[in-house]
């Protein structure tokens, strides 16, 4: 159990910081912080499709339930990042 809530934190931590990155990048210019905006939004997918998966046993509804589960995820986790870093967009 402890296995699994520590891989849950660092999973997570990756996830908002490769959504922060990406920001950082496009908003200094440079056009790769898209790939890491992708891969943090993916990351944010990933837990609820796979929960999901498992109580409903529908692939595809699963799918499409992650995709919207992981974009509010992804983006609360990123603004919850500013406001504890002090920072703002």
């Amino acid at each position: 159990m402890i296995t699994v809530v520590l891989g849950t934190l660092l999973f997570e931590f990756t996830m908002v910081w490769t959504i922060g990155v990406g920001t950082y990048m496009i908003t200094m210019g440079e056009l790769t912080g898209l790939w890491f905006l992708v891969a943090g939004y993916v990351l944010a997918c990933v837990p609820p499709a796979f929960g999901l998966l498992v109580a409903t046993g529908g692939f595809w509804r699963s799918m499409t339930h992650a995709l919207w589960i992981g974009l509010i995820y992804g983006t609360v986790g990123f603004l919850l990042l500013d406001q504890l870093a002090g920072l703002t967009v």
